[in-house]
């Protein structure tokens, strides 16, 4: 098989190179192949216009001067002018030959200048295009949320958008796929639904029902019996109602999260509970109807004139919203305890004297924490406070208080106000309890659990959760004291929670104290009179519970 040869150019001998007046040739050197710009539409008719040339030397002198696009092209008058007769032997040639060296230069100078042409018209476009796209970038980085709570608000309410139409579906999703996406969507939606209320009505029904809440310190709703009377009366829907709000599965965990959002936005009222200063936290008052209060009052009024032996005394104790009440947020809307306290008293019958603490209080309260920070009782101190101010209303000697050991009991209390609030603010605190010196002796028989027990304190009460129920074990329903105080001086105490801190410091005075909590009491308090030696009655409350609760209106009962 015979080989290929590569067709060659023959060479131009020297004799008519030298006729001609042509440099000889220098070595082409290779060069890698660059793409040639686009021609515009009239470069293109100047390029297609003519003739192609044959592969002769001028037409590959033509081809390295096309390469060469850093030689500038030099004017007519600039060409230097050939011999008169070397010119007509060159036109004898080109006419010979189409493609002459006289015709090159013309075709190379409309080649360039139709390329310098279509440069000077690309060049305002792309003066055009930088603008517009630096005007982008402006618009992009102009773009700012302003702050991290507006870009997640701004996040939220993009997802929202995405759930509700599923963002731009006719753009990034074909029509067939968006139709099944959203049958199956709208087909797991009300599964889903139906699947939470299963959930949730199997979590009522294995739910344990609760007796007492502490956060907010009262008794819960228990399941009501169904009778068709109530039925048809609608007591029943009601009283059903209210067992399902206060029983629902993990309630003090969805209080909770809504206390924290309350606060997270700058709330200080969360739960009825007021975020003070200092740390305290204060529960707000609301006067009641006036006429409710008078109700209290002549019920009050009603036992003092029916007991004419007794003699009777009233403590209506202010709470620390309104002996600290410089403490609150400002424009917090609470009535006034002291002129509730002057209401209570103006109404009140000259055979009940009224026991005044608010003074000896305001006298005191920037030098003693008469009030826990985190519980709406008052401290053993402000309770040894108040019962100075009792005796001395009383003509009685109250006892030193160097007569007790003030000792502590724990460091790690939190009160009610504490859980409450849901969101569990404030620090632990310390209690103290006064431990007479002379170790008297002390029998108390609670009536509800029926038991005896030597001492007013229980120390159990200590590692719960309301540790403040350390005095006489919490609330009960009647509880009778025994002391060995040689004095004939009886009393019948009707209280709230307030009085138990202040019971140890009675037993040194009383040598015998029957204690009713109307709250919890269901029998009659004249059996309780005739069936007891009583010389004094004392009405203890704190002025919310006072006003909140009716249970003092069953005392003539």
């Amino acid at each position: 098989m015979k080989k290929k040869i590569r067709y060659e150019e023959p060479q131009m001998p020297e004799s008519l190179r030298k006729l001609m007046d042509i440099e000889p040739e220098q070595p082409r050197k290779k060069k890698k192949k660059k793409r040639p710009d686009r021609p515009t539409k009239k470069s293109q008719k100047s390029r297609y216009s003519q003739d192609r040339p044959t592969k002769t030397r001028q037409s590959q002198e033509k081809a390295g001067n096309k390469n060469r696009k850093t030689r500038p092209s030099q004017d007519r008058s600039e060409i230097p002018k050939k011999p008169a007769g070397q010119a007509k032997r060159n036109t004898a040639k080109n006419k010979a030959r189409p493609n002459s060296k006289a015709q090159t230069p013309k075709n190379l100078r409309s080649r360039l200048d139709s390329e310098r042409v279509s440069k000077k018209k690309q060049k305002p476009i792309q003066a055009k295009q930088r603008p517009a796209k630096n005007t982008k970038i402006k618009k992009r980085k102009s773009k700012n949320f302003g702050s991290i709570p507006s870009a997640i608000l701004y996040g939220v309410i993009l997802f929202i958008n995405f759930l509700i139409s599923g963002g731009d579906k006719d753009r990034y999703i074909k029509g067939d796929k968006r139709e099944m996406l959203d049958k199956k969507f709208y087909r797991t939606l009300p599964l889903a639904f139906v699947g939470l209320m299963a959930i949730v009505m199997l979590a009522v029904i294995i739910h344990r029902d609760q007796p007492t809440s502490l956060a907010e310190n009262r008794e819960l709703e228990q399941r009501p019996k169904f009778t068709i009377s109530s039925f048809v009366t609608g007591k029943y829907s009601s009283k059903q109602a209210s067992y399902m709000s206060d029983q629902f599965p993990n309630r003090a965990g969805f209080i909770k999260a809504k206390a924290n959002l309350d606060r997270v936005m700058g709330k200080k009222e969360i739960n009825g509970v007021y975020l003070c200063s200092d740390g305290y936290l204060m529960e707000g008052f609301k006067a009641e109807n006036p006429n409710i209060t008078k109700a209290k009052v002549d019920a009050i009024n009603k036992f003092a004139s029916s007991n004419k032996s007794l003699k009777v005394s009233m403590m209506l104790v202010p709470n620390k919203v309104d002996i600290y009440s410089h403490l609150m947020p400002k424009n917090a809307p609470v009535d006034s305890q002291t002129d509730y306290i002057k209401g209570v008293a103006s109404m009140l019958s000259n055979k009940i004297r009224m026991v005044d603490v608010k003074q000896a209080f305001n006298r005191m309260k920037n030098n003693e924490q008469l009030y826990y920070k985190t519980d709406h009782h008052w401290t053993t101190d402000g309770a040894f406070h108040a019962y100075s101010e009792l005796c001395k209303t009383l003509n009685i000697q109250p006892s030193n208080e160097h007569n007790f050991n003030r000792s502590q009991a724990s460091d790690s209390f939190r009160g009610s106000l504490y859980y409450k609030t849901g969101a569990e603010i404030g620090k632990p605190e310390d209690i103290y309890l006064y431990l007479p010196q002379d170790n008297a002796p002390v029998i108390a028989k609670y009536y509800d659990t029926k038991k005896k027990v030597p001492s007013l304190y229980d120390s159990s009460k200590l590692s719960g959760r309301d540790q403040y129920e350390v005095f006489t074990g919490g609330n009960h329903t009647q509880i009778k004291i025994r002391t060995n105080v040689e004095t004939d001086r009886k009393l019948l105490l009707i209280k709230d929670s307030y009085a138990n801190a202040m019971i140890p410091f009675l037993a040194t005075t009383f040598s015998e104290i029957n204690v009713v909590d109307m709250r919890y009491f269901t029998g009659s308090l004249s059996d309780v009179i005739h069936n007891n030696v009583v010389t004094d009655v004392l009405f203890l409350n704190n002025v919310n519970t006072f006003n909140s609760d009716s249970s003092i209106l069953s005392i003539n009962e």
